[in-house]
């Protein structure tokens, strides 16, 4: 539920919209609360555009008393024309995006074909080497995804490996990992231990997963249980599990990465691999994070 604690009753109309509550506050003011996570363009009646991102329940904007006239608010999902004449919204006008088309897309293409060559993670990596130049950065994953591919793959909607591979290519072998790592370092521990790491193909969850959808169109896509989601059936039809250590983080105190353990344990036939460096406070332990969670 949104508004709360603002006094707002929504205006009745006959559309609704999927991501956005119109309402007037006891003021007489107009407000527009999102009801998921999602950013949004905002076109006021005026003519001034801005782009806002919101979390579920949080306003968007309000005060709208002064401008009349006729809004627009697009997001990834929908396109929503309005008018505010002042005192209420008249005129709803929604038009969704084909949003679930790239649900469809994605799920046409079996998950153990979102695979990127070595070659291509290479490209990706002199990729961030030009982004980050001149700069103290040594980026990590996180970094990477937000400010290389989510721009790259946002009009298209999928996933960076799809982006490259409209048709898919089949791993060979499952990457499983710690975000929090440096991209470089953990893209040449894997170009050091495979002698054919152009050719060979990977599954790594931020290139075969789609990193622009909403937490809606996530959920969607991974299913109610890690057995179904497209991790488990990538894990069952490689050829190697390859699990990358690093030394920022235990890649163990994120649960993905615990699943993905149980998961090849559990359901996978094929080789494991250790690599990378562990933290220093694992090593002065003489712990041995890897086949172990």
């Amino acid at each position: 539920q949104v508004g709360v604690g603002c006094c707002c009753t929504s205006t009745a109309m006959a559309q609704q919209s999927s991501d956005l509550k119109f309402s007037v506050d006891r003021d007489g003011d107009g407000a527009v609360h999102a009801l998921r996570d999602l950013t949004v363009k905002i076109t006021y009646a005026n003519g001034f555009t801005e782009e806002r991102t919101r979390k579920a329940g949080d306003l968007v904007i309000a005060g709208l008393r002064l401008i009349i006239g006729l809004w627009k608010f697009e997001t990834d999902a929908e396109v929503v024309q309005i008018n505010w004449n002042g005192s209420q919204w008249t005129g709803l006008d929604v038009k969704s995006k084909v949003v679930k088309s790239k649900i469809s897309m994605m799920k046409l293409i079996p998950a153990n074909r979102w695979g990127i060559t070595g070659k291509q993670l290479m490209a990706l990596a002199d990729q961030v080497v030009q982004k980050f130049t001149g700069s103290d950065e040594n980026p990590n994953v996180y970094e990477v995804v937000d400010k290389l591919i989510k721009p790259l793959c946002k009009e298209s909607g999928v996933s960076y490996a799809l982006l490259l591979n409209p048709k898919g290519i089949k791993c060979s072998t499952f990457v499983t990992h710690a975000w929090f790592e440096s991209f470089l370092a953990f893209v040449d521990d894997i170009r050091d231990h495979y002698p054919d790491f152009e050719t060979r193909v990977f599954w790594i969850c931020f290139t075969a997963n789609p990193q622009t959808w909403s937490p809606a169109e996530l959920s969607d896509l991974l299913g109610p249980s890690a057995l179904q989601s497209p991790f488990a059936i990538a894990i069952q039809q490689c050829d190697t599990f390859l699990i990358v250590r690093n030394r920022s983080k235990n890649l163990y105190s994120r649960l993905w990465c615990v699943a993905e353990l149980v998961l090849v344990n559990a359901y996978g036939d094929c080789v494991v691999e250790v690599i990378g460096n562990m933290p220093p406070r694992a090593q002065e332990r003489g712990g041995d994070i890897g086949l172990n969670a």
